[in-house]
């Protein structure tokens, strides 16, 4: 009888002969990959570099820079600031907390430390990065002596690091190596060592730091360019914060003593920055050409490239680079010439900069930091960030509204008083800067308002598309530098901070059609065995649509053409530009008249730069600039260099137009389609994106029937003889604005409810007699038709005015005015409203220089008798300190009979 049982011993076998074939494999692939592992090793310790004791002194190769044709321009060599010092000269703060930051089991590890590198992996893949670094002191000082290319991040260089490391800690003793190490590293601002270091930053000996200063020069390393004080204080004040928790924590300095020192100043630094920047430089005498972007390749190669001085100046390296140095020249004999700047204030020169970039490459061309060089000193072209006034308008309004849609350049907005909520229960009402001498422009075009700079309209326009919007459109699609505090309407009035080299990047994307181009002075690096070790990514990105770029250079080819940019054409040239000026802080100037910056921003379709202007600092409330604009200085020095850049060239007229683009007539003052009745002065051809010209008709015009014998006066039903007249209808004006002189014929006369009759100043039958009054609230004009006034200048004293006498043989109104003690020296504008006018005209007097005088008006028309009727009179004095008027005086009246 057979067994039912199933036998158990042979699959046991099985499984069993499975585990151990798994086993074996395992162990093949260990053991294959130590013999691997080790042959690598080994080629690459056979390719380590020679050890020699010499290289942890300096060996020197000069590098050389050439243009954008390969022709050599400059060589770079040695005199670094390196000032060598013995380990009994380092303090031992300086010591215990460079370990602390750097390498806190320094003294424990054989040069490489297992520890950290576990550590460092499992950080790693925590966050699932590699920015974990697992270098030791001594890793670094054998990369830093020994490896040619410290910056390739190979297994190769790392493994080769690991063998010099431990030579190192073979031959040297730990304080031997630390000694070395600070005497070696770079400390950013082409210092070398911490006693070179200590002069640059704080301008005394090692041994006279406080901790404060240690913890600055201990938080250096990890990133020299980006923590130095002389261009990113803040950024250098958080690292070094983040150092001083480090002591504390460390037992190195106690709680108290940190918190004396976390809020502590850069007061070297900045002293030094207002002279030009610091004294100790990687070269002692600056003998190549083109020192400014000389110096921009190098800030290029350290923080970007995280080359060490080291390297470049004596690294043999040959760096090819963007420039053309006849741009360069024509720029550098610019700002060389005196008569290109305004006469500076107690010897203080106005200063400038300028970048000139191919907007199609991204290659910088020429760079300008200022009128006087200093060796690695403030290159104002890139490290001086300013308010770029008005030259913002275009970047983070005009062409963030036609990107939006729904707007073209002749969309219309009001330019009238307006006010919104600056903060802190205060009203902040924007003003055009010629607002009070030549009044309000009414309503506008969005192309008339980029001509002529209006401010109202770009805020109004920024409120409509949205703050945010214009803010991302400027700092994410055109990469200029904003930060949250931008995030307001001021924005749209050029507030933020910004540098030349950042506004030629950005205009940079209107010239090249829409798309962004990673702007860059580096096109290549070789090293000294011809080998490449920098080849820059060159993004080409399209931020907007093309249609939104042409729109935009067109609008700005009419400010060359028409608006505050004219005196920057060049022959038949298609120049795009913008001016921009800022204005002068009230709270810190009160009523002054000036500005601090002045800027012109301008393009061709192959070449962008921008210029800006002004001093460094006003420590003392008077350097700034006086009558210098945008369209002036600024804009003559742009058309100086950028007429040797384009000669030679076949002239282009025009901006290339993509398909998209139409056009139409339309209302200028609505921004609609014409009707029947707008006025034909009024109506205007523009181009438009496809979708975003007007459909619907124009709805501001309607008619009423007047008087006409009395045009100003509405038709009744006791109306003789009536005809038709066509009006504007904004009811959203306050009654009490003035229209300016284009809209003041189209004025509605005021309805008087119930009657019919109107209660316009012209609708008052004149008086038979001649009468004369300085009672100030008998005839003052009506309120629809008084001169902008200043509420700033409401302090001025009002002049007065006596009783006025008339000629009518020359047809000369004399008025007597009476002038305020110590207000002789003060110019005074005298206004005149005629008889059947609303508008009002004005007549500059200069200062009367006594109490008492007599200011003669002619009233002749033409040379013919002034038509009978009222006319009045009233007077104000300007500012003294700048433009604008204060209050007004009480108004006489004449009136003409006959």
């Amino acid at each position: 009888m057979s067994s039912s049982r199933r036998p158990t011993v042979p699959r046991k076998k099985r499984r069993s002969s499975k585990f151990r074939i798994v086993i074996k494999f395992l162990v093949s692939l260990m053991i294959l990959a130590i013999i691997g592992g080790g042959i690598f090793v080994g080629i690459v310790a056979a390719q380590t570099p020679k050890w020699d004791p010499s290289a942890l002194n300096d060996q020197k190769q000069t590098s050389y820079v050439y243009d954008k044709n390969n022709v050599q321009i400059a060589q770079l060599y040695g005199g670094v600031n390196r000032q060598v010092v013995q380990s009994s000269q380092i303090p031992d703060l300086v010591k215990k907390t460079f370990v602390a930051v750097e390498d806190k089991r320094f003294y424990q590890h054989f040069g490489i430390d297992p520890i950290r590198i576990i550590g460092s992996a499992v950080n790693d893949i925590r966050s699932g990065s590699a920015k974990e670094g697992a270098s030791t002191i001594t890793i670094q000082l054998a990369r830093n002596a020994f490896i040619e290319d410290p910056t390739a991040k190979t297994l190769t260089r790392k493994v080769q690091e690991a063998i010099i490391a431990l030579q190192l800690e073979h031959e040297y003793t730990k304080d031997e190596i630390l000694t070395f190490y600070l005497n070696k590293i770079f400390l950013g601002q082409s210092s070398f060592g911490i006693q070179a270091a200590a002069k640059t930053y704080f301008g005394r000996d090692l041994n006279a730091l406080t901790p404060d200063q240690i913890a600055l020069l201990a938080g250096l390393p990890q990133a020299p360019s980006q923590y130095n004080p002389y261009i990113h204080p803040e950024a250098a004040k958080n690292r070094r914060n983040i150092v001083l928790g480090v002591m504390k924590d460390a037992g190195l300095i106690t709680a108290s003593q940190y918190d004396q020192y976390k809020d502590a100043p850069f007061t070297y630094v900045d002293t030094m920055k207002q002279k030009g920047g610091a004294e100790n430089t990687a070269v002692s005498t600056a003998n190549y050409k083109y020192p400014y972007f000389i110096d921009y390749v190098v800030e290029e190669l350290e923080s970007t490239y995280n080359l060490t001085p080291d390297q470049i100046y004596s690294g043999g390296l040959k760096i090819y680079t963007t420039i053309d140095t006849k741009i360069q020249s024509a720029a550098e004999s610019a700002f060389a010439d005196p008569s290109n700047f305004p006469q500076g204030i107690d010897g203080t020169k106005v200063q400038g900069a300028m970048t000139v970039i191919d907007p199609t490459s991204g290659g910088i061309l020429a760079m300008v930091g200022g009128r006087e060089y200093t060796t690695r000193g403030l290159n104002r072209a890139w490290q001086s960030k300013r308010q770029p006034g008005s030259t913002i308008k275009p970047l983070a309004v005009y062409g963030p509204a036609i990107q939006k849609g729904g707007y073209f350049p002749g969309t219309v907005l009001d330019d009238m008083p307006v006010s919104y909520n600056g903060g802190n229960g205060k009203a902040w009402t924007p003003t055009d800067f010629d607002t009070i001498d030549k009044g309000w422009k009414g309503l506008i075009t969005m192309r008339y308002a980029l001509e002529d700079s209006v401010n109202v309209y770009a805020v109004k326009l920024l409120d409509l598309i949205g703050v945010d919007y214009g803010w991302k459109f400027a700092k994410d699609n055109l990469g200029l530098p904003l930060e949250d505090k931008d995030r307001v309407l001021s924005l749209a009035l050029g507030t933020p901070e910004v540098s030349t080299l950042d506004m030629a990047s950005a205009y940079g994307v209107y010239a090249n059609n829409g798309v962004k181009v990673t702007t860059h002075a580096i096109a290549k690096v070789l090293d000294s065995k011809e080998n490449t070790i920098i080849s820059p990514k060159i993004l080409k990105t399209r931020v907007m649509k093309e249609t939104t770029a042409y729109i935009i250079n067109n609008m700005l080819r009419s400010v060359v053409t028409d608006g505050t940019a004219y005196s920057a054409r060049i022959g038949d040239w298609a120049i795009a530009g913008k001016t921009g000026t800022t204005s002068l802080d009230p709270n810190k100037y009160g009523n002054k008249s000036g500005n601090p910056d002045a800027w012109f921003a301008g393009y061709t379709p192959n070449i962008t730069g921008i210029v800006w202007m002004g001093y460094d600092s006003d420590p003392d409330g008077k350097h700034y600039l006086h009558n210098v604009y945008g369209g002036s200085y600024p804009a003559q020095i742009w058309k100086k260099v950028m007429t040797v850049a384009l000669e030679d060239q076949p002239v282009q007229t025009k901006f290339e137009e993509p398909a998209g683009i139409v056009s139409g007539q339309f209302d200028t003052k609505s921004g609609l389609l014409p009707s029947s009745l707008t006025p034909p002065q009024f109506i205007g051809t523009e181009i438009a994106a496809q979708g975003d010209f007007p459909t619907r008709v124009s709805d501001v015009w309607f008619q009423k029937n007047v008087d006409a014998d009395n045009p100003n006066i509405l038709a009744n039903a006791s109306t003789g003889n009536v005809i038709a007249r066509t009006f504007l209808n904004l009811p959203n004006r306050s009654p009490s604005w003035i229209w300016p002189a284009s809209e003041a014929p189209y004025r509605p006369p005021s309805e008087m409810t119930g009657s019919g009759t109107s209660n316009d100043l012209n609708s008052t039958a004149p008086d038979s007699t001649t009468a004369n009054s300085t009672d100030p609230n008998s005839n003052v004009p009506n309120t629809n038709t008084n001169p902008q006034v200043d509420p700033t200048l409401s302090t001025l004293p009002k002049p007065s005015l006596g009783q006025v006498k008339y000629d009518p043989k020359t047809y000369t109104a004399v008025i007597p005015m009476t002038v305020p003690s110590n207000s002789e020296n003060n110019s005074t504008i005298f206004y005149l409203q005629r008889s059947g006018q609303n508008t009002i005209e004005s007549f500059p007097i200069n200062a009367s220089h006594t109490t008492k005088t007599s200011i003669s008006i002619s009233l002749s028309d033409n040379g013919k008798p002034p038509i009978p009727g009222d006319y009045i009179f009233w007077a104000a004095f300007q500012n003294p300190n700048g433009p604008g008027v204060g209050p007004s005086s009480g108004s006489v009246k004449l009136t003409i009979t006959d």
